[in-house]
């Protein structure tokens, strides 16, 4: 958008000794209508007039650029907490998987113990336990697919 470098001939008092356009009536009848506000006409017609030299103002500019300094610095904290955070539960699930290696170590060797105790119970004790060594239980097997047909049609009699 091209800018408009023309310098203004009136001041700004100039500007708010200026008796209220049409427009400036016309906005202030549709804002009443809208909010159920009555804004001062007055009010409007400076609002209206001189809201682009007040945005291009060294003031709003500074004003800007601090909110924009603002806003960087509490994204980049808000980012620093959930990466510390991220970070803390990550520490915690590798200690975690460290303790839950260690007791894998000791559940194993009850398992070695269990099948002495196996062979004891009958005659065919050892045959059982390579058994249940050799093959896996049929949870442990996957299942074949099912092949379904199609039910033919039967005559009507």
């Amino acid at each position: 958008m091209a800018e408009n470098n023309t310098p203004s001939k009136k001041t700004f008092a100039e500007r708010a000794a200026a008796e209220p356009t049409e427009l400036h009536k016309l906005f202030a009848k549709w804002i009443e209508e809208k909010t159920g506000f009555t804004p001062d006409l007055k009010t409007v017609q400076l609002a209206v007039t001189l809201r682009m030299e007040f945005q291009a103002s060294d003031e709003n500019q500074e004003a800007l650029k601090a909110r924009k300094a603002d806003a960087a610095k509490k994204a980049e904290e808000v980012k620093a907490r959930k990466l510390a955070k991220l970070e803390a539960e990550l520490a915690k699930l590798k200690g975690e998987q460290a303790d839950e290696a260690k007791p894998e170590e000791p559940a194993e060797a009850p398992k070695a113990e269990a099948e002495p105790k196996a062979e004891a119970d009958g005659e065919n004790a050892p045959e059982a336990a390579t058994e249940a060594v050799e093959e896996p239980k049929a949870e442990d097997k996957p299942k074949a697919p099912v092949r379904r047909t199609r039910r033919t049609p039967t005559a009507k009699k």
